[in-house]
């Protein structure tokens, strides 16, 4: 995986909420690799899972509360793809409940996606609109 696990410069969006956002998720993700690394991802799963769906609660919510406030035209889009997300994060959960084999590593791999695509690229795209709205 490509992905570097310290926040860089780079990465922010310059609004404090959505970067302190992308940064909560980025040590998520950090945190898997590390169970995952030490062996500990089947026993500290709940951990991650409860992370997510905190990251989920607050911080997804919100960034669609800016599209809407701020007339984003992709917001319908955007709110499927969270929903999607939401979704993937709840099959992984069923699925480590199932104890099938490779889950850590899948969800690994699924997280790391979201950060390089959703957040870097997509997220990225639309704080540029709602900067040039106000926000």
């Amino acid at each position: 995986m490509a992905i570097n696990y310290t926040w860089k410069e780079e990465y922010n969006t310059g609004v404090k909420f959505i970067d302190e956002q992308h940064k909560y998720f980025l040590n998520i993700v950090k945190d898997l690799k590390e169970y995952i690394e030490n062996g500990v991802c089947m026993d500290s799963a709940s951990k991650i899972f409860f992370s997510l769906v905190h990251y989920a609660e607050h911080y997804l919510i919100q960034e669609e509360i800016y599209f809407k406030d701020y007339q984003f035209p992709s917001t319908s889009e955007h709110k499927e793809l969270h929903a999607a997300f939401i979704q993937r994060v709840i099959q992984f959960k069923t699925d480590y409940e199932k104890d099938i084999i490779h889950t850590c590593q899948t969800m690994q791999e699924y997280l790391v996606d979201w950060f390089e695509n959703h957040i870097l690229k997509y997220d990225k795209e639309a704080i540029e609109y709602l900067k040039g709205k106000g926000l």
